[in-house]
């Protein structure tokens, strides 16, 4: 289970890769998705290689197009659950930053993968509750079964929406790392987490070959 969600969780970081050049408030969460995907993947397989090799590259990226459309502050906190009522703010800020990092290592491992990704929009009659909203997408790669994913947004004090979780074949991202770190916190401590995330994302990453 935790090998096929991490291969979910690269696909939906593709996917908010896609969604992530375009910020005029007018527009929907579906207009987002459709309007950038086309653009982005000819960005991934124009630079694959580069993207295989230069982590930079990939960090430039993530932070300039995918980084603006996370509501990182909402996932943090609702990742930690419980945890976040009683940790500092210094934990927190420690926390959202360290998770972001772990999402870009993560995409930087496998996107240059995904160039023949194809993205897929479906009708979603209860998209919006109020100032949240659903995008229901079907992911296909080659070779591989079609993936369900669905991308929640929150609507932003000045309109614009923000991706804060994503649901791949039914298994929500947040709910996963909420249910696996909240046992790891348990057993060790927040801070104890956050070290051990920090300590993977500072690991060498290895060299293609």
């Amino acid at each position: 289970m935790k090998k096929f969600f991490l291969s979910g969780l690269s696909i939906s970081c593709l996917v908010w890769l896609l969604m992530g050049s375009l910020h005029a408030q007018s527009q929907t969460p579906e207009l987002i998705v459709e309007q950038t995907s086309a653009e982005l993947l000819e960005i991934i397989n124009k630079d694959a290689d580069r993207i295989r090799n230069d982590a930079e590259f990939v960090d430039s990226i993530v932070n300039q197009i995918v980084l603006p459309i996370i509501d990182l502050q909402s996932m943090g906190k609702l990742i930690l659950g419980k945890h976040w009522k009683t940790a500092s703010e210094q934990q927190r800020a420690d926390f959202v930053e360290q998770f972001k990092l772990m999402l870009i290592r993560t995409y930087a491992k496998s996107v240059a993968d995904f160039g023949d990704a194809e993205i897929v929009i479906l009708p979603n009659q209860d998209q919006q509750q109020g100032k949240f909203y659903r995008v229901k997408t079907q992911v296909s790669l080659s070779g591989s079964a079609p993936l369900n994913v669905d991308y929640m947004f929150r609507q932003q004090k000045d309109t614009q929406w923000k991706a804060f979780d994503l649901i791949v074949d039914g298994l929500s991202m947040v709910k996963n790392f909420r249910s696996s770190f909240g046992r790891e916190i348990s057993e060790t401590s927040l801070d104890a987490l956050i070290e051990r995330i920090k300590n993977t994302n500072f690991e060498p990453t290895p060299e293609a070959t």
